[in-house]
């Protein structure tokens, strides 16, 4: 029996979960008592906004990578809970709206 797949998408989620529990973490650091975040300047602001959009997308694609990687490779017991949207996207992808 081999492993492989089952390893990827678990180190996918392993490092997907840490960068959003992460992102969350900063951005409620920055709010204020009145839920206001609060930032010195604007170039500080642009640049933390960047900083969590960057974690945000980074965690997004590794987090959907590892659920799609466990979903194909278990399709056959639970597995077509998650495949079958990616197939009705293909489809939509292939025939238009």
């Amino acid at each position: 029996m081999e492993w492989g797949a089952e390893c990827a998408g678990i180190l996918l989620l392993a490092f997907g979960t840490p960068l959003t529990l992460v992102r969350r973490k900063r951005r409620f650091d920055r709010t204020s008592q009145f839920g206001v975040e609060q930032f010195s300047s604007y170039w500080v602001k642009l640049g933390v906004n960047i900083k969590d959009g960057a974690l945000r997308y980074i965690s997004l694609i590794l987090l959907t990578e590892g659920i799609v990687i466990l979903g194909f490779r278990f399709e056959v017991s639970w597995g077509w809970i998650v495949t079958l949207p990616v197939y009705a996207f293909i489809l939509f992808l292939l025939f238009g709206s």
